[in-house]
């Protein structure tokens, strides 16, 4: 019976191990892939002005650019003389306007996505301002309700707290003279400001609650030596960034719920910088100016240089080559993937053209991609209001740079060309440009792009 037993043991192993041969078979857990952020995937928004050349001022527009299309999708009225914008959501950007003296129109355009298009109907919701408050920046933590916007004009020199869900103006709370940047943390906890004006920063705790906030004032000692004109939140709401007049780059550190803050200056100068990228997938600042782009690793407490690039002028096609004119490198667009950044840059040639160019940034080698930079088609001639100082009711932004949320494109605003230029970063070639809606001026050129963003 004993031997019965055994065989048949023998047998039913037997069967086993034909089942399951010799081959081992794991056990595999997908790992899901992280993709580009979801609210700036399906397009870009170029926000455009629409003043006459004898100053008369109307509606501008936004033109939403479809990412995997390449092409226009329904636009929108905005306001009197777009200058800023803020992405507030997946479905919401807000447009800041600011009309002429004299008008009335300073105000926000929040315009609504429905994933394909901006909802036109019924119109976009108009958020009043104080008239001839000059608003120049909008700012708004991710998903928050509750914008901030600089008035440099009002009196006295303030920042307005907009609650985005009824629609007004909450409150104004004073600051230092010609307020010209903000920073919200992304906790929403704390808003900076840099007040070009008298060269100091501007600190407050943030409370809010869905329809009230109160702004109590924060010390950020020592200030600045020179005025500051950009600032940006580190993504874990314990630094901020000063970008000063003079380019020297100054963190605060964030050292508690009620301050003081301690701002630090940095080695770090880029001369002609006006404005800095925060790329919060390497931890990283891009710092344009003149013809370089500094990289600043910002993951520790004490920003470090990690390279200083040259930018080498081009010479696009309808430009003469640069000769003795100056380059000027206004802008950075960081892919989402974190594998390239690249850097906006033009120069005037001797016949007025304005020539464009585009920089590739290995991000893992922080070196520069292929022989010669992207060459995009230049300008017969420069539109006058686009070449106007900002304190002259110029536009802030001359050339703007911004990347698909799925990395496959990168793009280039013109205010002079009245365009937005197109790059497929697969393999870093032009390809081609779309105009603005037209103007009412004579023979209705283009409007002129005045500030592009990543959209909904």
């Amino acid at each position: 019976m004993k031997r019965f037993l055994w065989l048949g043991f023998v047998l039913f192993f037997c069967v086993i191990c034909s089942g399951c041969g010799d081959t081992f078979r794991p056990i595999i857990y997908p790992i899901p892939p992280v993709f580009p952020n979801p609210a700036a995937a399906h397009s870009v928004v170029s926000i455009n002005d629409n003043t006459n050349a004898n100053g008369t001022v109307v509606s501008g527009s936004a033109m939403p650019i479809d990412v995997s299309g390449d092409s226009e999708m329904t636009g929108a009225n905005v306001g009197l003389r777009p200058v800023h914008a803020a992405q507030q959501s997946a479905n919401t950007v807000l447009v800041l306007n600011q009309s002429t003296p004299g008008l009335v129109g300073d105000s926000i355009t929040k315009l609504n996505f429905n994933g394909t298009n901006i909802i036109t109907t019924p119109s976009p919701t108009t958020i009043t301002l104080p008239t001839n408050s000059a608003p120049n920046f909008v700012a708004i933590a991710p998903s928050d309700t509750w914008a901030y916007v600089t008035l440099p004009e009002y009196t006295p020199s303030s920042v307005g707290a907009v609650n985005t869900i009824s629609n007004i103006m909450y409150t104004t709370v004073p600051v230092g003279n010609n307020p010209y940047a903000l920073a919200v943390t992304p906790d929403k906890t704390k808003l900076y400001v840099a007040n070009q004006g008298d060269g100091t920063i501007s600190a407050f705790t943030l409370t809010e609650s869905t329809s009230t906030v109160n702004l109590a004032t924060r010390t950020v000692s020592p200030q600045p030596t020179s005025a500051p004109i950009w600032l940006t939140a580190r993504n874990d709401s314990q630094q901020v960034y000063v970008l000063e007049t003079n380019g020297t780059l100054a963190s605060i550190a964030i050292t508690s719920s009620i301050g003081p803050d301690t701002l630090t200056e940095s080695s770090i100068s880029v001369p002609f910088a006006t404005k800095m990228t925060y790329d919060p997938n390497l931890n990283r600042l891009y710092i344009p100016g003149g013809n370089q782009v500094v990289i600043v690793d910002v993951s520790q407490s004490v920003p470090s240089n990690i390279a200083t690039i040259m930018i080498a002028p081009t010479m696009p096609t309808n430009c003469l080559a640069i000769g003795s004119a100056t380059l000027y490198s206004t802008d950075v667009a960081a892919l989402p993937d974190g594998s390239r950044a690249y850097v906006g840059s033009y120069y005037e040639d001797a016949n007025d053209n304005i020539c464009p160019q585009v920089t590739v940034i290995d991000a893992k080698s922080n070196t520069v991609e292929g022989t010669t930079p992207i060459a995009i088609p230049g300008f017969s001639a420069y539109d006058a209001f686009c070449a106007l100082p900002v304190s002259q009711q110029g536009p802030r932004f001359r050339i703007m740079m911004a990347a698909a949320g799925d990395s496959t494109r990168a793009y280039m605003s013109s205010c002079d060309g009245g365009n937005v230029n197109f790059i497929d970063t697969s393999t870093d070639t032009y390809f081609q440009s779309l105009s603005a809606p037209a103007s009412e001026r004579l023979n209705n050129p283009p409007q002129n792009p005045v500030f592009l963003l990543a959209g909904p």
